[in-house]
């Protein structure tokens, strides 16, 4: 897709038809032959134990990358990766408290997360898988050295794919919404981990280079691209992200019921794990960083006292982010996502 081109409304309707028809009729075909429980005791090994398990379908599935495009370039996904390297900690606090509830602006996309949530009734695992996901794609060389970038691209596949046979069945789906976590969701959600959190981290005032975050950009177009996104809904520049994200928020992003309940979980889940005088900012801070116009789609309303107190304090620390940014960010964000992985551990 260059800058001058943009996808019409009729090609992304289409777009909404098309799920992953590998991953999905690998589950459709497993759970018909009642091989359900394999399928979920595979989706809990770790790459290493996958490795050492027998031959099977879904070992290949798993294990087993897309070919390279044309235009991959091995330097560039790396130098990608150093950017998260640099920016992890803020990048993971934009993924719960920007990136998320973008997401559940988006309607009738958020119908799907919806109805995958009332299965799962927890906020805090949904994070926390989609915090995994992000750390084993983003981690430097994670696409080269183990190949365990590939395994988890290929998991999130078959998540998804589990997602979409379930929410079919319950009946409830109606076909003028697309498929479930269909093309354009899909891309969306892209965007989303990319471009929406680059905006966030500009917003919180770090300073990236053009080349960081083109780099930023390319990455997740290669993790788009294995994740079996078609390669015209991949930008493969900042600017080309900017003209889709437009498009797709233009064409979706309203309030709706879902979005209401599923940020109002989110916020929950939040104030749930912080001290009572810390959790009275949360929805303030994600309407921050949301922008109005967002954030009333995911029903966060202004007030007046938060927004000014947040608006100072946000002042503050985007001085440091400007002068000071911290040096140590990847160490103390693997920290924080063991903590939260073992906080739920023990409450589950």
């Amino acid at each position: 897709m260059s800058t001058t081109m943009k996808l019409s409304n009729a090609q992304l309707d289409q777009k909404r038809q098309i799920g992953d028809a590998t991953a999905d009729s690998l589950v459709n075909g497993l759970f018909q032959k009642g091989k359900r429980a394999a399928l979920y005791q595979y989706l809990q090994l770790s790459y290493d134990e996958i490795r050492r398990e027998k031959g099977s379908s879904v070992k290949v599935f798993l294990t087993t990358s897309r070919p390279s495009p044309d235009w991959f370039d091995a330097e560039r996904i790396m130098a990608g990766q150093e950017v998260f390297k640099k920016y992890a900690m803020p990048v993971m606090t934009l993924l719960g408290g920007l990136a998320l509830p973008y997401c559940y602006a988006g309607s009738p996309g958020n119908k799907a997360l919806y109805m995958a949530e009332k299965m799962r009734q927890s906020p805090g695992k949904r994070l926390a898988d989609t915090a995994d996901f992000i750390l084993s794609v983003s981690s430097p060389g994670s696409f080269e050295k183990s190949n365990s970038g590939h395994f988890h691209v290929n998991k999130t596949r078959l998540i998804h794919a589990v997602a979409r046979y379930y929410i079919l069945k319950t009946g409830n789906w109606q076909n003028e919404w697309g498929i479930p976590i269909n093309q354009e969701d899909m891309a969306g959600t892209n965007l989303a981990f990319s471009y929406i959190i680059l905006a966030g981290l500009q917003k919180s005032s770090f300073v990236l280079s053009a080349r960081e975050k083109e780099d930023f950009i390319f990455l997740w177009r290669y993790i788009g691209y294995q994740l079996h996104i078609e390669e015209d809904l991949l930008p493969s520049s900042y600017k080309e992200a900017s003209i889709l994200e437009t498009d797709i928020r233009h064409r979706h992003f309203k309030k709706s019921e879902e979005g209401l309940i599923l940020t109002q979980e989110l916020i929950r889940y939040y104030k749930g794990m912080v001290p009572q005088s810390d959790s009275y900012l949360i929805d303030a801070q994600i309407r921050y960083w949301l922008g109005k116009s967002v954030a009333d789609c995911v029903g966060l309303q202004a007030n007046p006292v938060k927004d000014k107190i947040v608006k100072v304090i946000n002042s503050f620390r985007e001085v440091s982010n400007f002068f000071n940014p911290d040096s140590d960010s990847f160490t103390k964000m693997l920290n924080n996502h063991q903590q939260l992985k073992l906080r739920l551990s023990k409450s589950s």
